[in-house]
């Protein structure tokens, strides 16, 4: 299943330091104020007073977030440490779309009482998407990914168009756009010898024992998958809707935790300056791809 991985307004969080009649003004009011006001924390207190960031996290998504570690896993921890707290995972599993995904685990929560998470990681950054979406913040794009096919050297020295596959066998998710289009493409030719697993790393598993000769997906699976071996090569697609398909991946919060969206929009921006996403992407085998 394709899962979706922002853009965001950048504005000052830090407040100035207050003259002293503003500040006995400011003492004034708060000691009028009903005790409940007063006493109103933002996310971003509660977070720095209990030291744990909540994130997101999906499962069974090597190289981003699977059994506990991957690139989204690791920068969650950096930005966790950027904002001087300990970083705590929630995993789950990708509902049908990405909106049953915000719900539950940024802006609502699950009927047993899971989530929601302070925050959620690879998110799609989709101008005409966010502009529907209240109930949440999306932001802090950090990398960009787009579909691609992976082979066997051997058996296809080369991929100029999609003819091999009228032939040759293809691996693909199911259930994924990918599949969707070699479904379709050309009126239906490569069905016969298209092969449909349960997930892209599924499907790359059988790319490496022969079971299938190509494999298509997300470009950063087929990197971690087989990149460097020597047998395999990895390309754009030779059909022109799948080679146009790339996507930003960035970070969703709730709409109304400001102050929580533009620390961790700081926080992601000196990640991405100081060269830490990079280092992050490229030691799981991935080409960071600038967002």
């Amino acid at each position: 299943m394709l899962r979706w991985s922002a853009f965001s307004l950048l504005s000052n969080w830090f407040h100035k330091p207050a003259r002293a009649a503003t500040a006995t003004l400011a003492l004034s009011l708060v000691l009028v104020a009903p005790a409940s006001q007063a006493q109103d924390k933002t996310a971003l207190q509660k977070i720095q007073q209990s030291g744990v960031l909540s994130v997101a996290l999906y499962k069974d998504f090597a190289p981003f977030s699977d059994n506990g570690k991957g690139i989204d896993v690791d920068l969650a921890q950096a930005l966790a440490t950027k904002l001087g707290v300990k970083m705590t995972p929630l995993w789950f599993a990708a509902a049908d779309d990405v909106a049953g995904d915000l719900r539950k685990m940024v802006w609502k929560g699950t009927p047993i009482g899971y989530g929601p998470a302070d925050l959620m990681m690879h998110v799609p950054v989709d101008p005409q998407y966010m502009a529907k979406v209240d109930q949440v913040k999306i932001f802090g794009a950090y990398h960009r990914e787009r579909f691609a096919i992976g082979r066997q050297l051997e058996a296809l020295p080369s991929l100029e168009n999609l003819e091999p596959f009228e032939k040759l066998s293809l691996g693909v998710e199911g259930e994924s756009m990918g599949a969707l289009v070699m479904l379709s493409a050309d009126s239906g030719r490569y069905r016969e010898k298209l092969k449909i697993f349960k997930s892209t790393e599924d499907a790359i598993a059988a790319l490496k024992s022969g079971a299938v000769v190509a494999v298509l997906g997300q470009q950063g699976e087929l990197e971690n998958g087989v990149g460097s071996d020597p047998r395999f090569a990895i390309d754009l697609p030779p059909n022109q809707l799948l080679k146009m398909q790339q996507w930003r991946i960035g970070l969703a919060v709730k709409a109304e935790n400001v102050e929580l969206f533009q620390a961790l929009e700081t926080a992601m921006n000196e990640l991405i300056s100081d060269g830490t996403v990079t280092r992050i992407v490229q030691a799981y085998g991935l080409k960071h791809r600038q967002p």
